[in-house]
């Protein structure tokens, strides 16, 4: 039997990937990153220009990504990304506390020489980037690859799938926590905090240390939400 391609949305490489494929990846990452922010319409031929493709590969992505629940099928026949209920946002986060806690711990258990100078250059990536500039889709694409040098440390494709899904919908979430202003950049100074104590526990591979601290990057994402949702 064949092997399917293999899929890295949050690195964008894929092996055997067909065109398809890769304007599915692609556009997963982009939702990830938080491109596209809450209730964004995404017209079909807009995607098209954008990543320079044609109609057909468009229209198969966004339509595996919307049976994935990464985006709406309006009846007009419009795409648009998910607008969260509150509710939703609060199990959204309550999952992530579930899971993501639980990868760091087993990154740390995995961590190698290797692995975590990875994760220090990622780190070191993300903090390249001045504070008080306007986040753009490169300091986005540094904060996603942080995150899941962390989570591919486990070695569990399978967990890094689950964490993936559960970005889709937290990705677009994104674009309001670190847009510029006081409490943004409040919110990416504390961040940047937490994100050397995660690293810190992962080098002295303390799995308990390491849950600790990315339970307390979600949490202060969290809050943040609810920041933005009193406005």
């Amino acid at each position: 039997m064949s092997e399917g391609p293999e899929h890295d949305a949050v690195g964008g490489r894929t092996a055997r990937a067909t065109q398809r494929d890769k304007v599915y990846l692609d556009l997963k990452r982009m939702l990830m990153l938080g491109s596209f922010p809450a209730g964004a319409s995404l017209p079909v031929r807009k995607l098209c220009e954008e990543l320079g493709v044609g109609t057909m590969p468009v229209r198969d992505a966004v339509q595996r990504l919307a049976a994935e629940g990464a985006l709406d099928a309006l009846p007009n026949g419009r795409l648009r990304v998910p607008l969260l209920e509150t509710a939703e946002i609060e199990e959204l986060f309550a999952l992530r506390l579930l899971i993501e806690p639980h990868a760091a711990a087993r990154a740390a258990e995995a961590a190698t020489g290797e692995t975590f100078a990875s994760l220090e250059a990622a780190l070191a990536a993300l903090e390249s980037f001045d504070l008080p500039a306007a986040v753009d889709s490169a300091q986005l694409s540094a904060n996603l690859a942080f995150h899941f040098a962390i989570y591919r440390m486990t070695g569990s494709p399978q967990l890094v799938q689950i964490i993936e899904n559960l970005w889709l919908r937290f990705g677009p979430l994104l674009t309001g926590f670190m847009t510029t202003g006081d409490s943004a950049q409040a919110y990416r100074a504390e961040q940047t905090v937490l994100h050397r104590r995660l690293v810190e526990a992962v080098r002295m591979r303390d799995p308990d240390f390491a849950r600790s601290a990315m339970k307390a990057i979600i949490e202060r994402s969290s809050r943040a939400a609810r920041e933005i949702g009193a406005r």
